[in-house]
């Protein structure tokens, strides 16, 4: 009989892959906790494994202690349906049980790392309405056993379905439907308009971390600063080429991240919401149900913008702010795709004529006052301690920097709110925009700082499940008017923002 003719009424362990990936889990953690010690006994040659000490056998006795507690872990953890409830057993020296209403449950995720993908098996996570960590996370499942659960839980999920005026209405669940790929030929493009400044704070870490590490070896790295110097200030060829070199490996950290990340990525939509599929080593599915999803952004720097890509991000409902892994993001998304995403969501969001408003000038003229301030106050102390007119002259280019960016965002920083929904358009060198719709918003508040209430003006903070987005520098009485609005449609609103 199937597994899922079976509906899991019987208790059920997990694959015995899963033995692995616990025993793993448990020296991990035992490690991260000890570290500090075990890595000053390595390197102190304290650790003596053939004739060991008391504190050498202590570790070694707590190891292994971790690693049988894993295995009492994985011969005592069932799980089984039973009543409509998700059901879990498990402890080592205290038993607890786990029941979950299959109503309660939102989605059914998906996780694939090496381990799994070498042996074809999943990890498992299932989240509950209102929660950002997984109430149930479990270790491996055999694909068709895990496939099969899903489909019985999301199918006990979606049997009856409650309209907006208390209908209660039979669904049938439709199949997926794959609205947007990601080629691998794309994939390279989208990691080519990576932000590369990280990929290089990265390499300039890792740079330091060796050369420490080869101090602590005692070699004193003093003794070539000169003849290193020498060498490179008498050619500008070498220079040139550590140049390259590192704008280079810059590029290529990363197109590797992005290909790790979201290689073969496929963006699905079925009746009861969104799910991505990406990774490679990591291959994770990530599921996000309409109704979870509060908040819609899309952004696209200055060569994105010049392919036409945008990065789209749907923000799910959490009880604190969501994270970055349980947001779904998508990168090289094109503005007809981002169209028919809004479409699927917010179809009555009703854009087309809106009026956006300007932010006011002040949020460019504050930061530039107080920058303008702080960088004479530097540029004269370094002017008395003899500095260098290099260094001055970088910091006054910062500034003009810093200047010239603010500006950009002030031009670009406007809103919009009609009678459905809010919008936020932004961004410096690039761009980026933002909405949700009014059901959705959980409070509004009004904040302002001594510089604005000096000049009646106000940042309009609007909270949604998935986290809080201001209004930055709007007049005082506007932002009375629009957090009284916003309150009443909350009031008004006979749609859940969930």
């Amino acid at each position: 009989m199937k597994k899922s003719e079976m509906e899991f009424k019987s208790p059920s362990r997990q694959s015995r892959v899963a033995l692995i990936l616990i025993i793993y889990s448990r020296l991990k953690g035992f490690v991260s906790r000890l570290w500090p010690i075990i890595l000053i006994g390595f390197f102190t040659g304290n650790f003596n494994f053939s004739n060991p000490d008391g504190l050498t056998l202590t570790i070694m006795i707590l190891a292994v202690a971790s690693g049988i507690a894993g295995i009492i872990a994985y011969f005592r953890y069932y799980y089984w349906i039973e009543n409509d409830q998700f059901v879990i057993r498990k402890g080592v020296l205290s038993k607890s049980l786990t029941q979950i209403p299959m109503d309660r449950i939102q989605t059914v995720d998906f996780e694939q790392n090496l381990i799994h993908q070498i042996f074809n098996v999943v990890g498992l996570k299932i989240q509950t309405a209102g929660t950002q960590q997984a109430e149930i996370k479990m270790e491996a499942l055999e694909v068709p056993i895990a496939n099969a659960l899903r489909e019985y839980i999301l199918s006990k999920k979606v049997d009856t379905i409650v309209t907006e005026d208390g209908t209660e209405i039979q669904s049938a669940v439709l199949p997926q439907e794959e609205i947007y790929r990601i080629s691998f030929g794309r994939l390279i493009k989208i990691g080519l308009t990576e932000n590369h400044l990280r990929s290089g704070f990265f390499i300039v870490f890792a740079l330091w971390w060796f050369l420490d590490n080869l101090r602590e070896a005692g070699l004193n790295l003093e003794d070539y600063e000169q003849e290193v110097s020498t060498a490179i200030g008498a050619s500008l060829v070498i220079i040139g080429i550590l140049s390259i070199v590192f704008l280079f490996l810059s590029i290529f950290i990363s197109v590797a991240r992005v290909v790790l990340q979201h290689f073969d990525l496929r963006l699905l939509r079925s009746d009861q919401g969104f799910k991505l599929i990406s990774g490679l080593f990591n291959r994770k599915e990530v599921a996000a149900p309409y109704n979870k999803i509060q908040v819609l952004q899309w952004s696209q720097n200055l060569i994105q913008k010049f392919l036409g890509y945008h990065t789209i991000v749907m923000k799910q409902a959490s009880s604190v702010e969501v994270s970055n892994k349980k947001s779904i993001q998508v990168p090289g998304v094109y503005a007809q795709d981002i169209q028919a995403i809004e479409d699927y969501l917010f179809p009555e969001r009703e854009e087309k004529d809106i009026e956006y408003y300007a932010i006011n000038k002040h949020f460019f003229i504050r930061p530039a006052l107080y920058g303008g301030i702080l960088t004479i106050l530097l540029c004269v102390g370094l002017w008395f301690n003899k500095s260098a007119i290099l260094f001055i002259a970088a910091v006054i280019l910062f500034f003009l920097f810093f200047c010239y960016r603010k500006y950009l965002t002030l031009k670009k920083a406007t809103y919009a709110i009609n009678h459905q929904a809010v919008f936020l358009k932004g961004g410096a060198f690039g761009s980026s925009q933002w909405m949700t719709m009014l059901h959705k918003i959980q409070a509004v508040s009004i904040r302002q700082s001594p510089y604005q209430r000096r000049r009646k003006l106000a940042d309009l903070d609007i909270h949604t499940a998935s986290g809080t987005t201001s209004i930055p520098y709007i007049p005082l009485d506007r932002a009375a008017y629009l957090h009284d609005y916003l309150c009443y449609q909350i009031e008004v609103k006979e749609k859940h923002w969930m």
